[in-house]
């Protein structure tokens, strides 16, 4: 499931001074509204396209190391059916390995700025420190902000604490703690919150 995958970015986007939704933020130059047709050429959408949900509604190409300025690596989600590739999410990832605290203190960096930039335009939820739901034993946590825009946009700011059962059970790279964060239309909030996973 495209949940137990964690694509997670670093504090690291280009906005005016304040911003009326989710399309004018922007991600390595990225937005979501772009083409994804401007960064990646069509065979390469096409050979790369995975999918981690239940239907084949939404895709997603990993982004590489070498096409990213700062992150280890990251992702954009579009519909395979929409000939424009029109992005729908960015997200990406950066390893803080086992130190937490400097994972939240630049969460709090994060949060502070786009507080800023989505003023006036969004409502911001502090969800708190829970069990992450892609580990059953309840071990792992996510401590997460979220921004819900008023143009149905999502922006999600958070830090992944895995345990080492974890990440060895499920073959996933041996980095505990991680910083994420993504952006999301409000078309592909929709279809997370009710068919993702059905």
């Amino acid at each position: 499931k495209l949940s137990t995958y964690l694509f997670l970015i670093l504090f690291s986007f280009q906005t005016s001074s304040w911003t009326d939704g989710i399309q004018d933020f922007q991600m390595e130059g990225m937005s979501v509204g772009d083409s994804a047709l401007d960064y990646f050429s069509k065979k390469e959408l096409n050979d790369l396209m995975q999918f981690g949900f239940e239907t084949e509604e939404y895709a997603y190409v990993k982004i590489s190391k070498e096409k990213l300025d700062t992150f280890d690596n990251g992702l954009i989600i579009f519909k395979p059916k929409d000939i424009k590739f029109t992005i729908h999410s960015i997200s990406g990832r950066i390893h803080f390995h086992k130190d937490i605290s400097a994972c939240h203190k630049k969460q709090n960096e994060i949060v502070n700025e786009l507080s800023q930039l989505f003023k006036n335009v969004s409502e911001k939820h502090d969800e708190g420190t829970f069990n992450y739901s892609g580990d059953k034993s309840n071990k792992s946590k996510v401590t997460a902000i979220n921004f819900s825009l008023y143009d149905g946009g999502v922006a999600h700011v958070g830090c992944y604490n895995f345990t080492k059962e974890f990440l060895e059970k499920n073959n996933y790279r041996p980095v505990q703690v991680v910083l994420s964060m993504s952006v999301g239309s409000a078309e592909y909030n929709d279809f997370q919150k009710n068919r993702a996973f059905e």
